[in-house]
Parts: C-alpha cells; structure tokens; sequence
C-alpha cells in the first residue's frame, strides 16, 4: 500500500507516539526492580540478575519473533505485545519473592520484545530515505524520553503498594492506543521472509556492529556513570547528575545527528562517532573531578552513545531490502542485547582493580576492536562491489 504524504505522517507518528509508552515501561522497571530488591534484603549478585532479566527475555524471544509478526500481523503483534506486557507489570505487584520477580520481568521483557521489533521494522518500511535518519532520531528522542520519564514517575508516586505497578501497566498498554488508531497505515509484513537472527547480520554487518556499540557502551555507562563519578570524588547529587545529564544528551543530540547522517554517509557518521568515543572517553580522567568540564563531557558523550543506535537503525532501513527487514531489524537487537550484556560486565570487572582507569581502558579498547571491524567491513564490501562492477 503505498502511502499519501499525510498518511506516511500519521503513520510515523502513532509508532512514535508508541514508542515513548514503551520508553516509560523500560524508565519505571529498572529502578522499580533495585529498590524492590533492595527492600526484600536480596544480595547484590540476584539484583544484578533481576538487572539483566530484560535483555534475557528479549533474547529468549527474539529469534521467533520475526515469524511471529509475520504470521500475526505488524498490528496484532504491537497491541498484544504491549497487553501482555501490561499485565505482567501487574503481576509483578503480586510477586514476593526474587525468583517469581526475575520470572515474570523475563516474560514481561519477551512481551515487549514485539512491539519494539515490529514497531522499529514499521519505521524503516515507512520512512523516505531522504529523511530517513530524522525520523530514527525522532523515534529514538521518544524512546527515551519515556525512559527518562520513568524514574520521575517513581519519585512523584512512590515505589511501594500497588501504584507503581498500576502506573506502570497502564502505560505499558496504553502504547497499543495509536497503533490501533493508525491500523489502516501499518506496513503489510506477512510477505516477508523469514531469516535467523544470526544469518540476518549478514544482511548489513556494518549495522551490526553499531548495535553492539551501542549496547555496550549504552549500558556501560547508564550503569557505571554514578559509580565513575563517586570514584573521582563527587558527592552523589553531582554523580547522579552526570546520569541525567548523560541522558539528556542522548536526547537533544539525535535530531542533528540524525541530519548529518541523511545529509552524508551514514557509515562515515558511525566511524566518526566511534573516534569522538574514544576521544571523549580518555579525556574521562581529568574532566570527571572539574566542575562544568564533566557536565559538558557527560552531555556531549549521551548524544554519541545515542547515536551508534540510531544511525545503526537507518543504515539497516539503507541497505536491507524490504522482505528481510523484520529479521534485519531482530539480529540488530539481539546484538545490541548481547553489547548491554557485555559492557557493563567487563567494565564492572575492570573497575575492581582501578575503578576510572580499569573503566576507561575497558570501553576504549571494545569501542576500537569494534570500529576496526567496522571498517574492515565497509572496506571488504567497496573491495566487492568494485569486483563487482568490473565483471560487468
């Protein structure tokens, strides 16, 4: 069905709007599971178990997901997902011990699990590529909005009874109102073909690899930032600070970068973010202790980290042909969730022997074994295309 330029904007908009609900979800779990946790005297390495519950789920669900929607349908995939999601949030309220908690934030991560597959694959089908990379960056400015949105929600409501469970399963399923509402301009996914995650990377490695860039350093930073910035001798309102900072960042940052990546290479912007990295991250050291400095280096580093996903997204939507995005689009998120896995471990490790300089070190080295490998890649792919053109 080929859309109207009123109808590629509405369209657009009720998977955006989606997405911000689903932001909120992910925003009001995690700090929901710590401080639960915490209250029931659980030991450190069970909420270190409950933190990862959702990339599991995720794990766990999306290798039949692709298939899922394409037999379900992009619409019924999103609302039910989201329904789902929403009641498990319920039954978390119900839950009174670790291991039924971990159990149902598992299940609740693999209900959301469809709703963001189909949801990110209903953006790349959708988009003009001439704008392509704005509208991933509009889509990942809701996303994480909603995240953010999250722990304030927690602030204003609590985290004991029943209300924060309540909140967090109406907004959970509140996501499937605009899907509903934009049903008649959803993409047609039930032709597509179905592809493993793990061949699916072959389908833009490059894409790939920013997923797990993303992941990595994502995740290495939301959960270690407090940490890094208490080892250098910030009290803790300055550390959580750099947190929403960081965030922030990551969030007025994406539009402009979205910009350059539909105004130049995408692949360039990629590389370029992976060397502003690297950049800012040795800088760490001597910037965390000075006022202002680690401000504005936390700011600037959120819109970097963001950016690996975004830009990673619309390089998929660039070089996947339609019928294998929906697979495309789940080998992307199972290697950002194996990077979220990653990160935080490894840097956690290092930062036991030195807790800024074991960090720094960790995620450089990752972050430059990863961009190497992005530009052995993009070399090996203009090597073929130029064997190709020669042959013909």
């Amino acid at each position: 069905m080929e859309l109207t330029p009123r109808g590629r904007l509405l369209s657009l908009t009720a998977v955006i709007t989606s997405s911000f609900s689903i932001g909120v979800a992910f925003g009001i779990g995690y700090p929901l599971t710590t401080v639960t946790l915490e209250n029931w005297g659980e030991s450190k390495w069970v909420i270190g178990l409950a933190g990862a519950a959702p990339a599991i789920g995720i794990l766990l669900a999306m290798p039949a997901l692709p298939l899922v929607v394409r037999r379900a349908g992009t619409v019924p995939a999103m609302v039910v997902g989201a329904v789902l999601a929403g009641a498990c949030f319920l039954l978390l309220g119900l839950a009174t011990n670790a291991v039924a908690w971990i159990a149902t934030r598992v299940a609740m991560s693999a209900a959301l699990a469809a709703p963001w597959l189909a949801g990110e694959t209903w953006i790349n089908m959708v988009a003009r590529e001439q704008v392509r990379g704005r509208v991933i960056a509009a889509y990942a400015i809701a996303f994480f909005s909603g995240f953010a949105c999250g722990p304030l929600v927690l602030s204003v409501i609590g985290t004991s009874g029943l209300a924060p469970f309540a909140v967090g399963a109406f907004g959970t399923a509140v996501a499937a109102i605009p899907i509903l509402a934009a049903r008649h301009l959803a993409p047609d996914l039930g032709a597509d073909r179905f592809v493993s995650p793990l061949r699916a990377t072959r389908l833009a490695p490059i894409a790939m690899v920013c997923a797990f860039m993303s992941g990595f350093a994502e995740t290495g930073f939301i959960s270690l930032i407090v940490s890094l910035g208490l080892a250098a001798g910030l009290d803790g309102e300055r550390a959580l600070l750099l947190l929403s900072i960081l965030t922030a960042g990551g969030i007025v940052l994406q539009f402009p970068l979205g910009w350059l990546a539909d105004r130049t290479s995408r692949i360039g912007v990629a590389l370029a973010l992976s060397a502003a990295f690297i950049v800012l991250v040795l800088t760490l050291p001597g910037a965390l202790p000075r006022a202002g400095v680690a401000e504005a280096l936390a700011f600037v580093l959120g819109g970097v980290i963001l950016g690996f996903y975004s830009v990673g997204l619309a390089i998929v939507g660039e070089e996947v042909a339609r019928g294998d995005l929906a697979s495309a689009n789940a080998a992307f998120i199972v290697l950002y969730q194996v990077g979220s896995i990653t990160g935080p471990v490894i840097s956690g490790v290092a930062m036991t022997q030195a807790p800024i300089e074991g960090f720094v070190a960790t995620v450089v080295v990752l972050m430059a074994l990863s961009a190497l490998a992005m530009v052995w890649l993009w070399r090996r792919r203009r090597s073929i295309k130029r064997t190709t053109q020669d042959r013909g």
